[in-house]
């Protein structure tokens, strides 16, 4: 019988962390346009994006596998494939990269 090593909380934690592998998001909360099949369909709420990815809300997500493109105001057009949906929520892989740099703005206190 082989002997059981038990992980510190924080070494779980850490291993957690690494498992993750994320880029960094930045928090947006902007209205936005789905398009589907080509078509405008639907006005959603950009939540987050990062250099590939952007989490969305809107009434009825798109199917996972499915392309996407996502229009964001005085922003250019992204297209993508759905990577995860969860009741009215969904995450997009981008294609190209983004500029998060245009989106992070910087808080008071």
């Amino acid at each position: 019988m082989m002997a059981q090593t038990t992980m510190t909380s924080d070494q779980m934690f850490l291993n957690a962390l690494d498992a993750l592998d994320r880029e960094t998001r930045i928090n947006v909360g902007a209205d936005a346009v789905l398009y589907r099949a080509g078509e405008q369909c639907d006005n959603v709420y950009i939540v987050n994006l990062s250099a590939h990815g952007v989490r969305v809300i809107c009434d009825s997500p798109p199917l996972v596998g499915e392309a996407v493109k996502i229009e964001l105001a005085d922003s250019g057009l992204f297209e993508g494939v759905v990577r995860w949906r969860k009741q009215d929520n969904f995450g997009v892989h981008i294609f190209e990269s983004i500029d998060v740099g245009l989106y992070y703005t910087p808080q008071e206190y």
